[in-house]
This record gives structure tokens, sequence and C-alpha cells, in this order.
């Protein structure tokens, strides 16, 4: 089955589209609700990992590697709308990250990067990863899950997701070609401003850093995402030169 799944309707029109990339253990079927929303000139776009919502009866991926490369043939099909800003939520930022650099080389690369609530990839380098304790994984999932029916399925997603971060190799070298900009949640208890900070490093375009007021879980949020795509839309507009 695919990864990318669109959620803007057949025939619209924009100039960029938008792919979220969700955290460890979610999926992006809520982008559906967040769609007649969105700022005109962009369409959207999510990418689905095996083992939840659609592709709950998937088996796991098994390493980063795969997931990487199934994306990027996916995003080299010349009907997917261009350009592209890839928006990462926490993990989620990491494997887009890496979908930019396997795209970089081809001239298919994002035009820009928004890595949210994410540690920066020298920290996925010692990340125990391997089998999280239980009551660890429990605490990551967004508190609404955490005490529901679907705790367990959430819990299986999240430690697969996890799993493929096992044995990372962090780049020695920059993205060039997609501007790259990071924001963090001033209620994150997650992630850290702090553990942010080498993202600067990871493109030669870096756009800074902004602070919003979010917890860790209200990034895929409606609120939260639209104004992030509100700032993607203000960024990719044409802008119009004034003749005096």
């Amino acid at each position: 089955m695919t990864y990318l799944r669109s959620f803007t309707a057949a025939g619209e029109s924009a100039s960029t589209t938008v792919v979220v990339f969700p955290q460890a253990g979610a999926g992006c079927l809520r982008l559906r609700s967040i769609a007649p929303a969105l700022p005109s000139g962009l369409n959207l776009s999510g990418v689905q990992l095996p083992g939840r919502e659609d592709r709950l009866l998937d088996s796991p991926a098994n390493n980063l590697s795969e997931v990487v490369d199934c994306i990027s043939a996916e995003l080299r099909d010349p009907t997917h709308r261009r350009p592209l800003v890839f928006l990462g939520v926490s993990l989620g930022a990491l494997v887009a990250y890496e979908v930019a650099r396997k795209l970089e080389p081809e001239g298919a690369a994002p035009r820009s990067l928004v890595v949210a609530a994410a540690r920066s990839p020298e920290h996925w380098g010692t990340f125990p990863s391997a089998n999280p304790p239980l009551a660890e994984l429990t605490a990551l999932l967004h508190p609404s899950v955490r005490e529901s029916e679907f705790a367990r399925y959430a819990v299986a997603a999240l430690r697969s997701d996890l799993r493929l971060m096992a044995d990372y190799q962090v780049p020695s070298t920059a993205l060039t070609s997609t501007s790259l900009r990071s924001v963090s949640g001033r209620r994150d208890r997650v992630v850290s401003t702090a553990q942010m900070a080498g993202w600067r490093d990871r493109s030669t375009d870096y756009h800074g850093h902004q602070v919003i007021d979010a917890d860790h879980h209200e990034f895929m949020d409606r609120d939260v995402l639209t104004g992030i795509f509100s700032d993607v839309a203000f960024e990719t507009a044409p802008r119009r030169v004034v003749c005096g």
C-alpha cells in the first residue's frame, strides 16, 4: 500500500503541496478535517506508515531506509503536484529530513522543511529505540489516547516507529537546496528547545526557530497546524513587484 494520502479535492489547483509527516505512533487521516481550513494556494498530503488507521493490518517497516525509499519513490511521480513543502512532527521530522536528503541529488527535493517538536538528528543517534519499556511508551501517547481502548494499538505503532531509528547514522552533510525552519512548543515536556538547536546546522539555508504556545501533543491539532500552514502560505506566495 502507498504511503501518501491526499486530502485536497481532485481538480483543485494550488501552487504548493504541503506533505505532513506525523509523530511516532500517529496516523495522518485526521488531516482530512483540516484540509477545508487550508490557506489558498496549498494542497495537503500526509504520510501514513504501516500499522495504523487504514494501514492497521500492514506489517511494520523493517528499517528507516525502507520507509525513506518508499516515500521518495512516490514523491518522484511527476503527477504529484509541486513545489513541495515538508512539515515533520517529532519523529516525523527526522523521516521528512531523510526523504529531503534522498531527493536533493535528483533535483526533486522540497522547497522547504519545517520541523516541529523534534529532536535534531544527533539526538537520535543514541536514542534507546530498540525496545523501550511499556510505561515509557504509554507516557508518550496523547492523554486522550492513553486512557482509551485504542491505547494498545497506538503503543504497538509507536514501538515499531521508534525501532526504525535503531542504528541511525547521523548525516555529515547539510541540506543545500531545501530551506529549514524549526518550531517548538512552549509547553512541550517531551522535546525541549535545546534539543532542537542542532537543526540550525542541518541546512545551509536555515530560516530560524519559532516558539509557539503548544505542548508536544498539540502539533497535529487543527489550530496549531493551520497556523503553521498560514506561515507556509505566506513564505511560498509569489511576491508582487511594485514599480514606483
